[in-house]
C-alpha cells in the first residue's frame, strides 16, 4: 500500500470512529415512535381550505410527577416504561375533531414522561 493510500485509509478510520462517537444513542423510543416524534396516522382534512392530517400519537411532553400518579389512579394510563431516571407513560383518548369538510371521532394517544422522585 502506497504511502498516501495508507493515509486515506487512516483518515476514512478516524472518521469512522469519529461518527460513532457522536452517534446518539440515548434516544428512548416509547411505543415503537422516538420520543421527539409523533405518528402522522390520523385522518385528513381540510381545515380553512388547507390539508391537515390528525396525528394519532404524540411526541412524549414533560410533565410533573403528581399528573402520572393522578392519571395511573384514574386508570387512564394505557402503557408505561422506565428509561433510567424517568417513567414514560401513555394515556388513550377519543376526540371529535372537525375539519371544514367533516368531522372525524379520532383515538389519540398522549404520551409523557416525568422524573421518579
Amino acid at each position: 500500500m502506497t504511502r498516501q493510500r495508507a493515509q486515506i485509509v487512516s483518515m476514512l478510520a478516524l472518521c469512522l470512529i469519529a461518527g460513532c462517537a457522536t452517534h446518539r444513542t440515548d434516544v428512548v423510543v416509547f411505543l415503537g415512535i422516538p420520543e421527539s416524534e409523533s405518528s402522522d396516522r390520523g385522518p385528513v382534512g381540510l381545515i380553512n381550505g388547507q390539508p391537515c392530517q390528525i396525528k394519532n400519537v404524540s411526541a412524549v411532553s414533560e410533565t410533573t410527577y403528581e399528573e402520572y400518579e393522578r392519571a395511573k389512579l384514574a386508570g387512564k394510563v394505557l402503557a408505561e416504561e422506565t428509561h433510567g431516571s424517568s417513567v414514560y407513560f401513555a394515556i388513550k383518548e377519543n376526540r371529535d375533531v372537525r375539519f371544514d369538510n367533516a368531522s372525524a371521532w379520532v383515538e389519540v394517544i398522549e404520551r409523557f414522561k416525568t422524573k421518579r422522585p
